[in-house]
């Protein structure tokens, strides 16, 4: 039968309160040519199939079988509705099996099997697939960094490079360093601890420096989690980095735990430092101070074109040290866009503007002209043996607009919050298989923060760029070279008024944004 058919069944209210007003309405916008038409079935089937079908056969079997004719649930042996709900609440796998539901709709959340730490302890002749050296740029700016730690007293310092140019990396090498120095010339242990934004880029850091310290550490140095349902820390005196999250540490900052870490921690890395707000950098950065008259901070930040800006000055006001990309003779580096792309380290970056109305139109023309614009330009893009990541303005509109392009025949990957961890490394893996078909991923802000996407040769914005910080974000996708693991040239597609507000924010020198 598949899940599609049980969707079928359910009457047309139920459907709308599973999809939601939003998206109720763009696949009006979508899928409609007048206020008199109505939605055909079969998209609003696929809607909230897309939408909630993982969760209808794993939360809400009882509506489905309710709304299955009593003669369907009688060749399954049932006399009564109950009476099959209560059957395959206790029995799921049955379910599946007796209404043949598509695999799609059963992914499980993957197996959380991590722990609060981990013993890292580096083996003579274990390769990670690390570069056994940094880039020539990330080496500069690492010695002045680690210059800085060592010969400074109390070292507060920026670190500044273009986004995709390699700031975890450039992080965990400096990590590696000061661990394996002060252990060496010091004989004394340290404690490290890496802040950033979200849980999912603490743990993409930590794997990060497991990696790292694996192929180039010393001695056993302990990889701790605090984020998420990790909340707790170790007490421990052999060497150790907590990987934490902002919201974590500054919901306990008061508690006796989180007073404890902060005057305990050596030296203090803020990843991202420009993806938050820089009041509260700021008043961590202030705990810490207070808390240990011996404090080294280090922050990572993408680096802005226009640095008059108030919302940059407020953050680099935080720091006493300002350093960016210098050249071969030590002289600072007037556009590191530019000096990365020359070398190949950044792609090449081409500009393309969609063509659609904007301003003065209706929604329902306005989501036309724009989808019959992605539709163009992903035939195109397949045509070509490319592949693209859509940004869409909403969940809501990605759903829609997933449903559009696979009714144009267009085969696509939609990764919404909802999307299970599973479903989600299944996609990203296929598309990254340039053998696989799969060649257009459509999302809504999940793969925008920190997370490498092998294999996209573009990127489609669609949905509104608000703050130069997110354009940042968005826009390093796209930014990865060939000596990083990206490609010589990308695409952006962009709205027109995406492709103004990037001027005004600034944030790309002209000669790239050209």
């Amino acid at each position: 039968m598949g899940l599609i058919k049980l969707i079928s069944n359910l009457n047309s209210s139920t459907k709308t309160e599973l999809l939601g007003e939003n998206i109720t309405k763009i696949l009006r916008y979508t899928f409609v040519q007048s206020d008199y038409d109505v939605v055909d079935d079969f998209v609003i089937n696929e809607a909230v199939a897309l939408q909630v079908g993982e969760d209808l056969v794993r939360r809400k079997k009882d509506l489905l079988l309710e709304s299955c004719r009593l003669q369907e649930l009688r060749k399954f042996g049932f006399d009564s509705h109950d009476e099959a709900i209560k059957h395959y609440e206790k029995n799921p796998s049955a379910f599946v099996n007796d209404f043949e539901i598509e695999e799609e709709y059963l992914q499980a959340p993957l197996k959380d099997d991590r722990v609060q730490y981990e013993i890292d302890i580096p083996k003579y002749g274990e390769c990670n697939g690390v570069n056994a050296f940094p880039h020539d740029y990330q080496f500069r700016l690492k010695s002045l960094i680690v210059h800085k730690f060592f010969n400074n007293l109390n070292p507060v310092i920026l670190a500044s490079m273009p986004t995709g140019a390699g700031k975890t990396v450039l992080g965990m090498e400096i990590i590696v360093d000061l661990i394996r120095s002060y252990s060496t010339f010091k004989k004394k242990n340290i404690k490290c601890l890496w802040l950033v934004t979200s849980k999912e880029l603490s743990e993409q850091s930590l794997k990060s420096f497991q990696k790292v310290w694996k192929q180039k550490g010393d001695q056993p140095v302990i990889a701790e989690r605090y984020f998420g349902r990790f909340n707790n820390i170790k007490e421990t005196t052999i060497t150790k980095i907590t990987f934490a999250t902002f919201d974590l540490l500054v919901s306990r900052r008061d508690s006796l735990e989180g007073k404890s870490l902060l005057k305990e921690t050596d030296f203090l890395f803020i990843d991202e430092a420009h993806s938050s707000d820089a009041f509260t950098y700021a008043d961590v950065i202030q705990q810490y101070k207070s808390s240990n008259p011996n404090y080294k901070i280090l922050g990572l930040t993408a680096t802005p074109h226009r640095s008059e800006d108030t919302e940059f000055k407020t953050l680099k006001d935080l720091f006493t040290d300002y350093l960016t990309l210098t050249d071969e003779h030590g002289a600072q580096v007037e556009s590191p866009l530019q000096f990365l792309i020359d070398r190949q380290y950044l792609a090449k970056i081409r500009f393309e503007i969609l063509d659609i109305s904007e301003g003065g139109i209706g929604l329902a023309e306005y989501f036309r002209t724009l989808h019959n614009a992605v539709l163009n330009q992903c035939k195109w893009l397949l045509n070509n043996s490319m592949n693209t990541i859509i940004f869409a303005k909403s969940k809501a509109h990605a759903v829609a607009l997933s449903i559009y392009l696979k009714q144009n025949e267009i085969e696509n990957g939609l990764i919404v919050g909802e999307t299970s961890d599973q479903k989600r490394g299944e996609l990203l893996s296929r598309f990254g298989d340039k053998k696989d078909s799969l060649s257009v991923l459509v999302n809504h802000q999940i793969l925008s923060t920190g997370i490498d996407v092998p294999g996209m040769n573009s990127i489609m914005v669609l949905s509104d760029i608000n703050s130069p910080t997110l354009a940042l974000q968005i826009l390093g996708r796209a930014m990865r070279g060939p000596k990083n693991g990206g490609n010589y040239e990308n695409i952006i597609f962009l709205t027109p008024t995406n492709q103004q507000k990037l001027k005004e924010y600034k944030i790309l020198e002209n000669i790239v944004l050209n």
